[in-house]
């Protein structure tokens, strides 16, 4: 309804990427798996053993909270590599070394202070009082008992007061945080010319012997997931046919018993002519905006036809300003409660004296009101019929779920007994891995973790058996079989031959855009010519335009007393980019910027003495892993 504007710091979450150090715990309330070390273990903390499938259950989890904090959009394939692989496991030694030290040393929280935590969180939490339901609600969607819950967070209670021991010690002094401020607000005025790759590749010749090469040193690139193709199906009433269709004494009869469901609810156009003050500070600001108020609303009161010119040109609500003030219409609980109440108090025609809110002081012209009315049954009959055949498909699906369920069980060979007795579709799915599917999938409704997790599991992997009915949503049972499991497996040479060409014809294309752009860069120091750069732009750490972290930090690496110069830097994407930096500037200082680095400062610096404690008690228990994939080891890029 009313326009308003907000300035958005892009400086911060800038700031954020640069000086927030990722922790590599995870202190959650998920339990752990038993940890019996065998000759299984792929690593030892504390003597005891890391098994497999303790490591497979944390990288799902892991995962599952990447596509959390990423909104939903996240590709797994980035997490069946050597280098992710590594860091979970990391993660589960930290956790390990951090348990092992509580053990040791017999910490703990009582049941009580764990109960206590319990009823006063939020999240059990119903009009202000703890909610026995929504803590039973909880416990069973997630397959616990209340004592298991109670040691869990008895446990995670323990080590969150361990990690907080350690970030509450940092200090960064103010003078440091100044330093950084003006670090990140320092503006460069620049110019920039760049040298593609993509200019250069006509130059470049790959021989069978560099891609052999190439995969031979890079085999820990190329290596498969395990994968499934799979197919299922979905049970629920959405998937029920029903043809049938009611007799009108049928539909007339739910129609007088719903009438309240096919009403109309009043609504009401209005126009209105906002005075804001201009600081809500100011007492006299207020006074003068009220009386403004008053002034406008006798003029427009005197002569209703001069409302819409008084709008346009008084109101401080500039997007209903150019309409004449006008609004549209509205129903309740679409504005704020003195408008709304004032509005729909008011006869059609009115005209109504200053009404206070939040945004300033409102005169309301009430254009135009339409009372509620109940539609007709002529009107919603078609409405009647779809409502009709959808209780009859949740009858239908309610008496049938039992015998899908059974059925997929007792004719575990195949899903078409299914698919003939209540008219299913079968769905396919290929490449499936054991991370399930990305939430913009458009199976991902259907395929969930625990769905994904039957699929694995050793009688529909061997036996190619159905998987039980689960129910991935309210009323929706699937059913899924694997149709084709391909282990994980190193691609051969000849499958990964045109992608390693690529990789080697940019890595060339790029060697030869660095030569070309630093030969030009030396005649550039010579002898000065812009001929051929971009136009001007002001760039600074926290406002990097369009350019990359790499090339902006050359650019604010040049001395400023050294300025106009040139530099030149490849940036990530393999081109080389020569920039002219024309001069050196320090905006206006911020307090209110400089508070928020500072506490930003004071973050990363408690997430890195967080890691450095975790990395100590790692050493202190004798983290040692046993399975050479798992110690991964940066490779150097290929000369």
């Amino acid at each position: 309804m009313f326009q308003s504007f907000r300035n958005q710091k892009r400086w911060l979450m800038l700031l954020a990427m640069i000086l927030i150090i990722p922790a590599f715990v995870f202190i959650g309330i998920n339990g752990y798996s038993r940890l019996n070390p065998d000759a299984n273990a792929i690593a030892k903390v504390d003597g005891k053993g890391i098994q497999p499938e303790e490591f497979d259950g944390q990288k799902r989890e892991f995962i599952e909270r990447e596509r959390n904090r990423q909104g939903g959009q996240i590709d797994t394939s980035l997490f069946d590599t050597a280098e992710a692989n590594s860091a979970i496991l990391q993660q589960i030694a930290s956790r390990r070394a951090l348990l092992a030290q509580m053990s040791h040393h017999y910490m703990q929280v009582s049941d009580a202070d764990a109960i206590n935590v319990i009823k006063n969180a939020d999240a059990f939490k119903k009009d202000g009082q703890f909610s026995p339901e929504l803590y039973e609600n909880y416990l069973a969607a997630r397959g616990k008992s209340d004592q298991q819950f109670v040691q869990e967070l008895r446990r995670d209670l323990v080590m969150d007061m361990l990690t907080n021991s350690v970030a509450q010690t940092v200090f960064v002094p103010k003078k440091s945080a100044a330093i950084l401020n003006d670090i990140l607000r320092e503006e460069r005025t620049v110019r920039t010319i760049s040298f593609d790759p993509a200019s250069y590749m006509s130059q470049v010749k790959i021989t069978d012997e560099e891609m052999q090469k190439y995969y031979d040193s890079h085999k820990d690139q190329f290596h498969a997931p395990e994968m499934l193709n799979i197919e299922f199906v979905v049970m629920s009433p959405q998937t029920i046919k029903v043809t049938a269709q009611p007799s009108e004494d049928e539909l007339k009869a739910y129609y007088e018993q719903n009438k309240a469901r096919f009403g109309v609810p009043e609504s009401r156009r209005a126009s209105h002519i906002l005075i804001s003050p201009d600081s809500a500070e100011k007492d006299a600001t207020k006074a003068d905006a009220k009386a403004k108020a008053e002034e406008i609303y006798k003029e427009a009161k005197a002569d209703p036809s001069k409302f819409a010119e008084l709008a346009r040109t008084n109101s401080s609500d500039v997007g209903s300003a150019q309409n004449g003030g006008d609004l549209d219409y509205f129903g309740k609980d679409q504005m704020v409660p003195e408008f709304e109440k004032a509005v729909f108090e008011a006869k059609k025609g009115d005209i109504l004296p200053p009404v206070k809110t939040e945004f300033g002081y409102h005169i309301i012209h009430v254009t135009d009101v339409i009372p509620a009315a109940v539609k007709s049954f002529a009107e919603v009959r078609p409405e009647l019929v779809t409502l009709w055949q959808n209780q009859q498909r949740q009858q239908l699906f309610a008496e049938n779920a039992d015998n899908f369920t059974n059925m997929v069980y007792e004719q575990s060979d195949s899903l078409e007994p299914v698919v003939e007795k209540f008219g299913l579709k079968i769905h396919k799915l290929n490449d499936l891995t054991a991370n399930g599917l990305p939430p913009s999938s458009e199976d991902a409704a259907y395929i969930t973790k625990r769905v994904v997790e039957d699929l694995f599991a050793p009688d529909s992997l061997q036996e190619k058996r159905n998987t039980q009915a689960v129910e991935v949503a309210a009323n929706t049972l699937v059913s899924a079989r694997v149709v084709q499991h391909s282990p994980a497996h190193l691609k051969t040479f000849a499958e990964v031959k045109e992608e390693i060409k690529s990789e080697l014809e940019h890595q060339k294309a790029s060697e030869l855009a660095k030569k070309a752009g630093e030969e030009k860069l030396a005649q550039l120091r010579a002898k000065k010519d812009l001929e051929g750069f971009g136009h001007t732009q002001v760039v600074s750490r926290v406002n990097p335009q369009s350019q990359s972290e790499t090339l902006v930090q050359a650019e604010l690496s040049v001395p400023a007393k050294v300025l106009p110069a040139f530099t030149g830097v490849q940036v990530p994407d393999g081109s080389y980019v020569i920039s002219y930096v024309e001069s050196s500037k320090m905006p206006k200082n911020d307090d209110s910027q400089a508070g928020q680095i500072h506490q930003s400062a004071l973050h990363a610096q408690s997430m890195a003495e967080e890691q450095a404690y975790y990395d100590a008690l790692k050493r202190l228990y004798k983290f040692e892993i046993l399975k050479k994939e798992f110690d991964y080891q940066p490779q150097r890029a290929m000369n």
